[in-house]
């Protein structure tokens, strides 16, 4: 475990009440992390908001037991806290201050959660957590389409199904990374993954599949098999040699002979890819709601109008307009993160999340470089996915967000895993 170095439980037999109470509380925490951020309890109105004030209640008594270590992991992970401190500076210049305050506290309550997750889970257990509860909601997403279940449309009106999901687009994402968790279960030895629950996992696989295809989400569809290649990629050692093969030559069908085909034929590659995963070169109007962003970007270049001023602020309600004619209708977001940061607290809030991301890369490439696990692989792969799907939706910039739940419990698990590893290697080295 990642925190096994803070905390320590004894064996099953042996252990006392209280440290099992504090277990089963940290695991009910984490489950509803992971559930309340990924948007499947959003449909339950007030059940995703009661989940996240358990979240906040659970945590600060969870904080609040083991505080100076806390404060020590806090300042371990300063990286974590810097663009929350930046969003919540922003009340200062904001447009809407009490929108930036309100906005500031959870996405600072996302991180501190985010953290306590990542310090108290290893990275194995948090994928195996969020294969399992993404399987599920899977599952549940094509009960709703077998048997309308549920007292709301299984599908959107673009025709993807959204099942528990607000859209598709949240059901294709969710399902995305779940195949990507599940592949990288598979991989893992059966020390760590029996070959029962690899069995199992199977037929989660197939329900996250079918989910997909049934989404039509053309961001997941596209990004699966490439995020596959990298993880097998960075798993090559634990990957059979004819996998290996045939990923080799798909590859060069897909990125050689494919585009040379299509061009032969007359039809430009990219269109065609988009037109196949029913895209337009708008990408569904997102450019012209960048459009309007680049506008805003350029009147406030260096400090951007406050931290979710922009969807609040009666001064910017001609340009919300806009982006609502152009496709920002189920979410108030300028379908890019890069964007959102830049509009509301400008180069630096945008340089906080790089360096964020930037941290996780670096800490789980070098857990990668130093043990070899399937867990710092997928963290990598996961990582760049959330990153890659961020870039064309509504992620990784505010609180409550699968995205920056996730981000943040790598890049902190990460660093624990890190210890782990090092501690166990100077161990072998002493005996």
């Amino acid at each position: 475990m990642a925190a096994t170095e803070q905390i320590t439980y004894g064996a099953p037999d042996d252990t006392r009440p209280g440290e099992q109470l504090w277990a089963l509380i940290d695991s009910t925490l984490l489950v509803l992390t992971i559930a309340a951020s990924s948007d499947m309890l959003v449909k339950l109105g007030p059940v995703q908001t009661l989940s996240w004030l358990l979240c906040y209640g659970l945590t600060l008594l969870r904080i609040g037991m083991i505080f100076p270590q806390f404060l020590a992991l806090a300042a371990g992970n300063k990286i974590v806290f810097v663009y929350p401190f930046i969003c919540l500076s922003s009340v200062l210049w904001s447009s809407a201050p009490s929108e930036s305050l309100v906005g500031g506290i959870q996405l600072l309550m996302t991180c501190i959660i985010a953290t306590f997750l990542g310090w108290r889970y290893s990275l194995t257990l948090i994928i195996r957590a969020v294969a399992v509860i993404l399987s599920v909601a899977a599952a549940l997403s094509l009960l709703h389409w077998a048997t309308g279940i549920f007292p709301w449309p299984a599908f959107t009106r673009a025709g993807g199904l959204a099942g528990i999901f607000s859209h598709k687009s949240m059901l294709g994402l969710r399902v995305l990374i779940a195949a990507l968790a599940i592949l990288a279960l598979w991989l893992m030895p059966t020390r760590t993954i029996s070959r029962v629950s690899k069995r199992w996992l199977l037929l989660a696989m197939a329900m996250v599949l079918m989910s997909l295809a049934l989404s039509q989400s053309a961001t997941a569809l596209l990004l699966l098999p490439a995020m596959a290649y990298v993880l097998f990629f960075l798993c090559r050692d634990r990957t059979p040699p004819m996998v290996v093969v045939l990923l080799f030559v798909g590859a060069m069908v897909i990125f050689a002979i494919a585009p040379l085909v299509l061009t032969v034929l007359g039809y430009d590659p990219v269109t065609f890819v988009l037109n196949a995963v029913g895209k337009d070169a708008t990408l569904t109007g997102r450019t012209e709601i960048w459009e309007v962003a680049g506008e805003v970007i350029g009147e406030h270049p260096v400090l951007g109008v406050g931290f979710g001023a922009f969807w609040k602020a009666s001064e910017f309600s001609v340009l919300r307009l806009a982006t609502q004619h152009a496709g920002a209708i189920t979410s108030s977001s300028f379908h890019n993160f890069a964007l959102e940061i830049l509009v509301s607290t400008g180069p630096l809030g945008l340089l906080a999340v790089a360096g964020l991301i930037g941290a996780g890369l670096y800490r789980l490439a070098a857990l990668l470089s130093l043990t070899g696990s399937v867990a710092a692989a997928i963290g990598i792969v996961l990582l760049l996915t959330l990153v890659a799907t961020s870039f064309l939706g509504p992620a990784l910039y505010r609180g409550h967000d699968f995205a920056m739940v996730m981000v943040v419990m790598l890049v902190v698990s990460a660093r624990e895993d890190m210890r782990t590893a090092r501690a166990a290697l100077g161990r072998g080295q002493a005996g």
